[in-house]
This record gives C-alpha cells, sequence and structure tokens, in this order.
C-alpha cells in the first residue's frame, strides 16, 4: 500500500487487554498508511503492557490515560470521530469519507468501547472499516450501498432459522485455506461467517491436519465454522478439481480488489496460498504483482495476523460489490442450494448435541470427539459435500 493512504486518520484504541488484537491493528493502521494510533489505557504510561503491545515511539503512537481527555483534544484539533452502534446508526457504505481529519475509535475486546463512545469490534473490522475508506479516498470512488438488503428471518423452528441464515449466504464465492494455521483460520471462518461465504475449503498437504468442526475450533471461532460449510482436502489438485469453472486469485498483495469489478464474477475462489500460479488479489493500489510475491510467506512466519485482515477486507469489499450492483437472485442461494446448506447444519447440529436421534448408534461409548467427526463427515459426505 502506498504511503500516506489514509495520512488524514487517527485510529483511536480504548482499553485494549489483547496485545495480540493491538499488534494486529498496528499492522493494519502501517498498511493503509494511518500514521497516528492513540491508545487509550487507564495505566500509567511507563506501565509495561502499553509499551510491550504498541512497541511506542513517537512514531507509532502515544497513549492518552482517560477516554474523556482523548475526545477533548479530537475536539479541540477539529477531528470527526466515528464509531458504530447496532441500534440507531448509519451503514459504513451510505458514508462520504474525504481528506479531512477524521478518528476511528476501537474498543476493548471483550466489552467494547465505554459508554461514552459506541462500540466497535477491534483488528478485523479496523481492516474492513479502513480499506472502505481507502476506496473511497484513495481511489475516489462514491459511496455505495447495498441495492437489495434482505430482512431477517425470525422463527422459532430450527430448520427455519438454518433456512434464514442460508438465504444470506452468497452463491459462488469460496474461500480455500492451504495449509493454514490454527488461529489464522479460526479468524478467517468468522470473517466467512460475517460475509455471508458459505463454503471454506481447506488443504493439508505439508502441514499437520486438523478438522475444522473439532471443538478446539469452536472455541478458536466462537462458533462459526459451525455455520460456514466446509471441505478438507489432501491435496491441491484434488481441491482444484471441486472448483473446475471458478476464477481463481491469491490474496497477497497485489492489484487492488477496491478499484475492481471481481464482484461480478459468479464463480470466485480466494486462495491463502503460498503458490504463485494465481493471479495476486489485495488491497494496493494495482502494485507490481511480482514485487510482494512473498507477501503470504511473510503473514505465514508472523501466525497469519495480517492474512487474516487482508482476508476479511477483500471479503467486504466483494460482497459490497456483488449486493451493491446486482439483484439478490444472482448472488443469492436458490432452492436445492438452501437445501443443501440446511441439511449440513442439521448434521452439524447433531453432532453438537448428541442426545438427537441422528446423533446415536452407540457414539456415547466410543471416542467421542473424533468418533463423532468421522460419522459426521461420512454423513456430509453422502449430502455430496
Amino acid at each position: 500500500m502506498a504511503d500516506g493512504w489514509l495520512s488524514n486518520v487517527i485510529v483511536v484504541v480504548e482499553n485494549p487487554s489483547d496485545s495480540h488484537n493491538l499488534d494486529r491493528l498496528r499492522r493494519v493502521c502501517r498498511a493503509f498508511g494511518v500514521r497516528e494510533l492513540r491508545l487509550i489505557q487507564e495505566a500509567k504510561e511507563e506501565d509495561p503492557r502499553c509499551r510491550k503491545a504498541l512497541r511506542l515511539d513517537p512514531s507509532v503512537g502515544r497513549v492518552v490515560l482517560n477516554t474523556a481527555q482523548c475526545m477533548q483534544d479530537l475536539a479541540r484539533e477539529g477531528i470527526t470521530s466515528f464509531a458504530t452502534s447496532l441500534g440507531s446508526s448509519v451503514n459504513l457504505y451510505d458514508l462520504r469519507f474525504d481528506r479531512r481529519k477524521m478518528a476511528f475509535w476501537f474498543g476493548q475486546e471483550k466489552y467494547g468501547l465505554t459508554e461514552e463512545v459506541q462500540s466497535l469490534n477491534v483488528a478485523v473490522s479496523a481492516a474492513v472499516i479502513l480499506a472502505e475508506v481507502a476506496r473511497q479516498v484513495a481511489f475516489g470512488l462514491a459511496p455505495c450501498p447495498f441495492a437489495s438488503p434482505i430482512d431477517p428471518v425470525e422463527s422459532s423452528s430450527r430448520a427455519e432459522r438454518f433456512l434464514a441464515i442460508a438465504r444470506r449466504r452468497q452463491r459462488g464465492l469460496v474461500v480455500v485455506l492451504e495449509d493454514p494455521d490454527r488461529l489464522d483460520a479460526a479468524a478467517i471462518l468468522r470473517s466467512c461467517d460475517a460475509f455471508g461465504v458459505a463454503e471454506v475449503h481447506f488443504i493439508f498437504e505439508t502441514s499437520k491436519a486438523f478438522d475444522p468442526l473439532a471443538n478446539r475450533q469452536v472455541t478458536k471461532s466462537e462458533g462459526s465454522n459451525l455455520w460456514v460449510c466446509s471441505r478438507v482436502f489432501g491435496s491441491v489438485a484434488e481441491c482444484r478439481r471441486c472448483l473446475d469453472g471458478f476464477v481463481h486469485r491469491r490474496l497477497a498483495q497485489g492489484p487492488s480488489v477496491l478499484g475492481s469489478r471481481l464482484g461480478e464474477e459468479p464463480k470466485l475462489a480466494l486462495w491463502l496460498t503460498r503458490r504463485r500460479d494465481f493471479e495476486p488479489l489485495g488491497l494496493g493500489p494495482g502494485a507490481d504483482a511480482d514485487a510482494d510475491a512473498d507477501a503470504a510467506d511473510a503473514a505465514a512466519s508472523d501466525a497469519g495476523l495480517a492474512a487474516s485482515g487482508l482476508a476479511a477486507a477483500t471479503l467486504a469489499e466483494l460482497v459490497r460489490q456483488r449486493r451493491s450492483s446486482a439483484s439478490p437472485e444472482s448472488w443469492c442461494f436458490g432452492p436445492e442450494e438452501q437445501d443443501a446448506y440446511v441439511r449440513w447444519c442439521e448434521a452439524v447440529h447433531a453432532k453438537r448435541h448428541t442426545s438427537l436421534p441422528q446423533a446415536s448408534l452407540g457414539e456415547a461409548e466410543m471416542s467421542p470427539e473424533y468418533e463423532r467427526l468421522g460419522r459426521l463427515r461420512a454423513e456430509l459426505a453422502r449430502q455430496g459435500w
């Protein structure tokens, strides 16, 4: 990303508790050219928790001792602040961003922002929001709200709840993770769930395999892996055969999705891979594809944290393009796809709740975790997954 893309933006982090998320935020700021990071920490400035988390120095960020002081400082400097609310809020894609000075607030990982400001998630949210600001500021593109929002379907029936989720899933959009890190996979699954990606493919060629439906991954992904259909492959070739007819792009530093029209592709597979036989796709302003060919290696060496932010921002933009430029019929599941998704959810739900009839068959006497997983995968395979 070019230096100074968002030099007019300040990122404010209020009372953070997770140094890993702070490090991700710092990387997101650097990627988008944000030059100022303010940390509100109700602790002494020399507190090692603060300085270690952000490696603070005058060129990176500064500590503010309380929220009120930070808000007063921003107001005195004439800076407009943005945060989020699930209640009376404005859609991100309805807002117009320009070169005025702006501050984006991000809250504590567990509780969000205090009552003085509204709540917003941390690292992935920062990547998504700053990507939209960059789309407008760096590319000169206008706000583009969703043309056809879909109203949620409220029902107490479990099957109808599954169907309501199926109606929001994206047709023809698949994410592929090759030899992923567990934490990275969990973060990306959360993003896929949030942006309506129905299917993620896992490839284990050189790393130790794990089942994305395992209980350990349920905790790491906060349950998103139970709502995103997963397929597991032993080789890249096997996965590519399954995705015959798809346009393939590699998530890396490269030509930007922000100014592209890839959202119009009816079948698109986004790969998180070290391979270079796919055209790269990133958030940069049209960088040379070969200049950062090792970006995936660099991300992997850093526990994949940067990769999860890149995946989230890319998915957010692709889904925005799809929903703003086409009717829901072109990107929503049809009846057969909805039915397949509901059957996936019912099978996974049965595995999670072993008292249900589908999950009987003497599983209680067997090795509880992977015995049930084996039966579940066999059932999903019979369904065509």
